[in-house]
C-alpha cells in the first residue's frame, strides 16, 4: 500500500481571511475609480463623498440624497452618462478589472 501525504499549507495561506479582505479592498477601490464618472454630479459632493468599508465588503455613498439619486427618485440627471443604479452600469462595463483587481489585492 502507497501512502500519499498532501501539504496544504500553501492552498491555506492563499485563501487566508487577510488575503480576501486585500483582495476586497483592491476591488472595491478599482470599482470606486470605474463608477465615479458614472455617479450623478452636480456639484461633486456625491462623488466626493464614496468610502469604502474597512474591510472592502461595500461602498457607501454618504451624502443625504445618496440614495434618492441611486433608487432613481430623480428623473433629471443632469451630468450626461450618469444616472441611477450606477453600480450596475459599471458591473457590465468593468468587471474584468474588478476581478483582475481582486486577484492582484489578494496576490494570488
Amino acid at each position: 500500500m502507497t501512502r500519499v501525504t498532501i501539504n496544504l499549507e500553501p492552498a491555506k495561506a492563499k485563501l487566508s481571511e487577510a488575503r480576501i479582505r486585500r483582495g476586497r479592498y483592491a476591488l472595491a477601490n478599482q470599482a470606486i475609480g470605474d463608477m465615479n464618472p458614472l455617479v450623478p454630479m452636480k456639484e461633486g459632493i456625491l462623488r466626493m463623498e464614496a468610502h469604502i468599508d474597512s474591510d472592502g465588503s461595500g461602498i457607501n455613498y454618504t451624502a443625504p440624497y445618496a440614495s434618492n439619486l441611486f433608487y432613481m427618485a430623480k428623473r433629471n440627471y443632469t451630468t450626461p452618462g450618469t444616472g441611477p443604479r450606477w453600480d450596475l452600469k459599471a458591473k457590465n462595463m468593468f468587471m474584468s478589472n474588478w476581478i483582475d483587481a481582486f486577484v492582484r489585492g489578494a496576490d494570488w
